[in-house]
């Protein structure tokens, strides 16, 4: 090989390595990241066949074969699948400091979501605020509570005022400075590392009184980091019996094969063909989970001076991946949280024939509707008012 073949070879790999990182760090998240990620890759295989001669032209063009096939897969398995895709406005989230994922920008923000058969899943708009939170109307001072936690508790395919924090703010009257921290694919991890790095200083050191986080079995997933949206979030890991933060999950997955690994868990033929055979959370999983809960619990006493309240929802309002195993039930998580000195409440589960014709959750999505934020926001309102004195903050 010439020095000057050498030369456009490293060229070649070089800017399509650029471009790879470009697309995991500046691209949005969705379904198609994995083929654009291949499509590079490609392009660089077939610019390697108009280069190359003999041998290398060869292994070029096998190379280059093998990828359009895995392209070839990943299109059938995303029509096989029948998975809906979410769209946002371009440039309106991006990865930010050491939590991963979150809206980039104040202001609306459009998202649609679309059916595989073409159907608008939902079409809202959230609006996010000069502090890059979703905005909640309640009152602009006096005592704080704060929301933590993933999309439910954002309020993915719902508008403003049909979040869970906004029914919230609207049942006690707005008399709270009520704060919507959460975003979606967070964790119990994200909820933990931004108290400890400060993230939302600004807003929770002035009058805090609660936080809150719906949370669930499957956190404990995310917090063990095998989700497949959890890629640039903070990971914790039980070092001699203590809790350690490990900088981002993909550092978990260093070197060529982890890379590898960790692209193809992304990609829609494993969540079409083996996700579901993959076996549900585990011991350790719920022992992490636990741990970062109750880690977050702690510094939210001891830096904030507040309690931390855990609206549990229980793993039968989730696919059977999410199940629990037999080491563990919802009553054995929710006792090791309250251990951990949380106040823990199960979260309430509705008749959906008790609301004829009003669905409990979105349609063709799973996320919850504003009518079941609502009968949850009660709850929540319930429990803040008798066993935390709310009555008496002000």
């Amino acid at each position: 090989m010439t020095r000057a073949l050498l030369l456009k070879t490293a060229a070649a790999i070089l800017l399509a390595g650029l471009a790879i990182y470009g697309v995991l760090n500046f691209v949005q998240p969705s379904r198609y990241v994995v083929l654009l990620i291949v499509a590079i890759i490609f392009a660089t295989w077939v610019y390697f066949i108009a280069i190359f001669r003999g041998r290398w032209r060869d292994i070029a063009l096998l190379c280059a074969t093998l990828t359009f096939g895995f392209g070839i897969i990943e299109v059938v398995s995303l029509h096989l699948g029948g998975f809906a895709t979410t769209y946002k406005d371009r440039g309106s989230w991006a990865r930010v400091g050491e939590l991963g994922w979150r809206p980039a920008r104040p202001g609306p923000i459009h998202e649609k979501k679309i059916a595989a058969n073409g159907e608008v899943v939902y079409d809202v708009v959230n609006t996010i605020d000069e502090h890059l939170t979703r905005k909640v109307d309640s009152a602009s001072d006096g005592p704080m509570v704060a929301f933590f936690g993933d999309s439910i508790t954002f309020g993915a395919g719902l508008n403003d005022n049909e979040t869970l924090p906004q029914a919230f703010a609207d049942l006690t009257d707005r008399q709270f400075r009520v704060l919507n921290l959460a975003v979606t694919a967070y964790g119990p991890q994200q909820f933990l590392r931004a108290l400890e790095i400060g993230e939302h200083d600004a807003l929770l050191k002035k009058d805090p009184r609660l936080f809150i986080m719906l949370s669930a079995p499957w956190h404990a997933g995310r917090s063990a980091c095998k989700e497949r949206n959890q890629w640039y979030a903070p990971r914790y890991v039980m070092q001699d019996g203590a809790l350690v933060y490990r900088g981002a999950c993909s550092e978990a997955a260093s070197g060529l094969f982890g890379a590898a690994r960790a692209l193809l868990r992304s990609t829609e033929m494993f969540h079409y063909f083996f996700e579901s055979r993959e076996p549900p959370i585990d011991e350790a999983d719920v022992d992490l989970y636990v741990a970062v809960l109750g880690r977050a619990g702690e510094v939210a006493r001891q830096k904030y001076g507040v309690p931390t309240l855990i609206m549990y929802l229980p793993d039968n309002v989730s696919t059977d991946r999410y199940r629990l195993g037999p080491a563990y039930g919802n009553e054995q998580i929710m006792q090791k949280l309250r251990n951990a000195g949380l106040h823990v409440a199960e979260a309430r589960l509705v008749d959906p024939a008790a609301y004829p014709g009003r669905p409990l959750f979105i349609p063709g999505d799973g996320h919850p509707t504003g009518l079941m934020d609502r009968i949850w926001a009660e709850q929540i309102r319930d429990i803040v008012m008798t066993e935390f004195g709310a009555a008496s903050w002000r």
